[in-house]
């Protein structure tokens, strides 16, 4: 772009930020920027002095999103951020770049205050706290997202550096630290601050007392500098980027939005101009683009669904005959009929219902459970829990309303392959996640009933049966189709009625001969308890079902298809206001595939035309390879693969050859997206394509042998033929050379574990080494000498070491107990100069009876270490962690002892 000495910010595109802000200042563009200047100074102030900025909560479950909320703002900053940072106050001046869901490291804000309150555990605290959070429930993300992450994780990187370790060559540390001395000096910050932690400063020969109060100092450091001077240069330097990213755009003097905003630049947007467009152009001193077009609010949607009622109008209207109109309907929607492929799932959901209602109503004792009616549950093939029967509704659901779910919802689209309609394995789980929560509470209801009165055991009672389904029953409420209250009132009182808990027990006897004659013996066992009265309250909630039903069914399937659809439309219009263009087939199927797996049978054409938008592209619909139930074909691979299903001799006696079922029953289930793969792809996947490296293979070669087996297996029940394999890709090697299958760890990575019996079993080359674990209290100290557990003292507080192995029981572990570390150290009758190095390696596994697998190697290292933290078992929230940690010490077990608080004479 051609020099404008008008514009005030091309002299400050390669200033430093100093005189950028001279330049700002000059040209009355800084007092803009006054009050959010004034509240990041005030907020980071507030964190350098150790008290919280944010609060994350985490979300329930997969489907719901963790929230975050910003603590620390006073009431009139809260007003002012609302009006700069709310949602809608950002798209109404036209950032529909926002995303909608995002991961925010939401615990770089209150990394101060863990390092002030926990300093031993503030690093792993810290990193607990990266949130799944929705950027339209409110302003809190938003200024998370866009102004304080960024601010407090420039200032707080020597800290995460350190922490990370000598995980990158000598070369590229160095560089890392040259570029962190740099910005430092741009933001005015004292050079001194950095003294402890530059390259080559001697970090690693400071314990771990020595590193906090390093912490601490660099802490005070910044609190003691001029905060609205600092976070004013730390604003300029994006500032200088938008700059650069309008001038390389500009090609007549301006430029177009959304050739500017990278996804970089979007926040730095967001976080200065309120999401203003208009008013970066004012900052820039630059005219609006002439095909600049800023959307303050998005078209309300409009569906083309049900227009069959309307032919005889529309008919007599033009004068045509009303068959003329069906065939031009049916040619725009891309069918055979006129009739609205969502309006005919709709009806098809009405009919099913009626069939579920019937077997539900008829339900009484000595049938088996309705649990299999909805096609809900995990596919498992290896053993069937007690009251389960799979495919249930075939045996309960009339033949015809099987076979119009069976032809409705036999295909789909895949998220990450647009371009093809592929057969669908499980037609009836897709019909039951169309429905939604109506099916989910209803159906509930009637089993925790059965299981209630008819045993063996149920999930929760009838008189919290509101509590336990809260969920499926809120999103009703929010339909506007409520179970009525009345109904859990009479729950309650019908529970009251039932009889008392009876034992139900099996009974065996055995008879044997002995000198003084036969002698029988009877042994009995109880599996669970039933109570009376089941068909009293089966009639209860049939009665209610039934108002319910005939109430709000059809005011809720509408409503379920409406409401998706409307969804689709709103994402393809803010895609259209963030982009200025259409998505394409492959952009629309990221936002469209759920709702056109449950209204359209994976058309995406036809969903394009349900919203009045036309389709970029058509798709595919290639050569169906899965031509039987999915469940069928599930059960031939599992048996081909040599399954056999788990009795209950096995799962008791023999918990490996369990576990070896279900991981053949999880491949064999697997094979159901291998096939839609193939079909998507015209040729069977690749392991890279299929995600090989997530799986189990229970074989002694692991994926390596396992993944021929399943593509041939495959490929011979289908009758196709398999390209030639390619090279096989790398596994994780471990310190033996054996490949590892299992979920690898990298430094500094943490995962939930089960609070159950944890074992890590140390595996190490080139030396003998010891074995030990620490119990730490919250204060990152042993509660006493006692709490280092070794080979002369073996076990304590649920803590056991063996050879190279340590087992916790995780539910047994004393409550003033936080964590866990396991110790890997040289032993004593090792030659003297035996330091961990890179023939010298250890290698950690971490294993639970649940199925838990995870692998941790640190690689070598460098520094003289006789002593290192491999693994840390950690409680975090309700339950518990594990990270690999690969910290090592030069000052061998008196080091670690003394950061620990163990008495070395001891």
């Amino acid at each position: 772009m051609a020099s404008n000495p008008s514009r005030w910010w091309q002299l400050a595109l390669e200033s430093s930020p100093e005189t950028a802000l001279a330049l700002e200042q000059a040209a009355g563009q800084q007092q803009r920027f006054a009050e959010i200047d004034a509240l990041a100074a005030r907020l980071l102030a507030t964190g350098l002095a150790g008290r919280p900025i944010a609060t994350i909560v985490p979300g329930r479950g997969r489907h719901t999103p963790d929230t975050g909320r910003v603590t620390a703002l006073t009431r009139e900053e809260e007003v002012f951020c609302a009006s700069i940072f709310g949602v809608q106050e950002q798209q109404r001046r036209g950032a529909w770049y926002l995303p909608e869901k995002l991961s925010v490291k939401a615990g770089a804000v209150n990394l101060p205050f863990l390092l002030r309150d926990r300093p031993a555990h503030a690093l792993t605290l810290a990193a607990d706290d990266t949130a799944r959070l929705t950027a339209v429930e409110g302003l809190d993300t938003v200024l998370l997202w866009a102004l304080l992450v960024p601010l407090f994780e420039t200032l707080l990187q020597p800290v995460r550096l350190r922490a990370a370790g000598e995980i990158f060559p000598r070369t590229e540390q160095q560089r890392f630290w040259t570029a962190i001395e740099e910005r430092y000096r741009l933001l005015g910050i004292d050079e001194g601050a950095l003294e402890a932690f530059r390259f080559g400063s001697g970090w690693h020969q400071l314990d771990r007392t020595g590193q906090q109060q390093a912490h601490l100092g660099l802490l005070d450091t910044l609190a003691a500098a001029d905060l609205v001077q600092l976070v004013a240069r730390h604003r300029i330097q994006p500032l200088q980027g938008l700059m650069a990213g309008f001038a390389k755009k500009a090609k007549a003097g301006t430029a177009l939005a959304r050739r500017v905003l990278t996804k970089k630049l979007q926040p730095v947007v967001s976080a200065y101009f309120g999401g203003d467009w208009l008013a970066v152009l004012d900052y820039l001193q630059a005219p609006p683009h002439p095909d600049e077009e800023i959307i303050t609010a998005l078209p309300k949607p409009r569906l083309y669904v049900g227009m069959t009622a309307q032919t005889a109008g529309m008919a007599a209207e033009a004068g045509i005959a009303e068959d003329e109109v069906h065939a031009m309907l049916a040619a725009f929607l891309g069918g055979s009929t006129s009739v609205s492929p969502v309006k005919e799932r709709a009806a098809a959901l009405r009919d099913w219902w009626a069939g579920f209602d019937q077997a539900h109503a008829i339900q009484s004792r000595g049938m088996p459970s309705l649990w299999g009616l909805i096609d809900q549950e995990l596919m498992s093939l290896s053993r069937t829990e007690q009251g389960y029967t799979p495919q249930l509704y075939r045996q309960c659901l009339p033949s015809d309303v099987l076979e119009l779910v069976g032809r409705l919802w036999e295909t789909v689209t895949l998220q990450q392959h647009p371009g093809s309609i592929v057969s669908n394995p499980r037609p009836h789980q897709t019909m039951a996640d169309a429905l939604g929560p109506a099916v989910e509470f209803w159906h509930g209801v009637g089993l925790t009933a059965w299981f209630v009165c008819e045993g063996p055991y149920s999930r929760t009672t009838l008189d919290r049966v509101d509590r336990y389904y809260s969920r499926p029953l809120a999103a009703l409420r929010a339909a506007g189709c409520p179970v009525d209250a009345a109904f859990f009132r009479e729950l309650r009182a019908a529970e009251q009625l039932l009889g008392p808990q009876e034992e139900i027990t099996d009974s065996q006897d055995s008879t044997v001969e002995t000198s003084y004659g036969q002698m029988t013996f009877t042994s009995s066992m109880s599996h669970g308890t039933r109570r009376d009265g089941f068909k009293r309250v089966r009639d209860l909630i049939t009665r209610h079902r039934r108002a319910w039903a005939e109430q709000h069914l059809g005011a809720y399937v509408k409503h379920r298809w409406r409401s998706e659809l409307e969804v689709v439309a709103r994402d393809y219009h803010r895609f259209v206001a963030a982009k200025g263009r259409p998505p394409t087939l492959i952009q629309f199927g990221r936002f469209a595939t759920t709702s056109a797996n449950h209204w359209t049978g994976g058309d995406l054409e036809a969903l394009y035309t349900a919203i009045g938008e036309p389709a970029p592209s058509q798709q595919q619909r290639p050569t169906r390879l899965l031509t039987e139930d999915g469940y069928a074909f599930a059960r031939r691979v599992y048996q081909e693969l040599g399954g056999k299903p788990v009795d209950h001799d096995t799962w008791i006696s023999h918990p490996e050859e369990t576990q070896r079922q279900w991981q053949l029953s999880r491949l064999a289930t697997e094979s159901l997206r291998y096939l839609q793969l193939q079909e998507t792809l015209g040729q069977p996947p690749t392991a890279k394509q299929f995600g090989a490296q997530r799986l189990t293979w229970p074989w002694p070669g692991e994926e390596t042998e396992g993944w021929p087996i399943l593509r041939h297996v495959i490929a011979a029940l289908t009758g196709t033929s398999l390209p030639p394999i390619p090279p096989h890709s790398p596994t994780v090697p471990a310190c033996n050379g054996a490949n590892v299958a299992w979920q690898s760890l990298t430094k500094g990575a943490n995962t939930a574990v089960a609070t159950e019996p944890t074992t890590v079993r140390i595996t190490c080359t080139g030396a003998p080494v010891d074995v030990s674990a620490v119990l730490l209290s919250r204060n990152g100290k042993v509660r006493d000498d006692h709490d280092l557990v070794f080979y002369n003292h073996p076990h304590h507080d649920g803590v056991r070491v063996g050879g190279d192995t340590v087992t916790a029981d995780l539910s047994l572990i004393p409550d003033d107990i936080t964590s866990i570390t396991v110790i890997v150290s040289i032993d004593l009758d090792a030659p003297p100069t035996t330091v961990f190095d890179q023939h010298t390696q250890w290698h950690a596994d971490i294993t639970q009876p649940s199925g838990t697998q995870l692998a941790f190697a640190p690689g070598p290292f460098s520094s003289g270490e006789t002593v290192t933290i491999a693994v840390e078992l950690y409680r975090h929230t309700n339950g518990w962690k594990a990270r690999g940690v690969g910290q090592g010490y030069d000052t061998g077990l008196t080091g670690l002892a003394t950061d620990y608080g163990i008495s070395v004479e001891a």
